[in-house]
């Protein structure tokens, strides 16, 4: 499980009451299984920007460390 101080995260509004985050590693060449990441979007809308910055969370709880 990756921690989420490693990263990141801004919030966005797409569109009215459509917000996604984007998150990206402070340390530039964090890996994943070999691959770099550079960064990433969370992939579906939330209503608010709590909510967006909650699923980015999630998302990189996710990531393996």
């Amino acid at each position: 499980m990756a921690k989420a101080s490693d990263y990141k995260i801004i919030t966005f509004r797409r569109q009215p009451g459509h917000w996604r985050a984007n998150v990206t590693p402070i340390q530039p060449a964090a890996r994943k299984q070999g691959r770099k990441i550079l960064g990433f979007i969370t992939t579906d809308d939330s209503g608010s920007e709590e909510h967006a910055a909650i699923a980015a969370d999630q998302a990189i709880k996710e990531l393996d460390p």
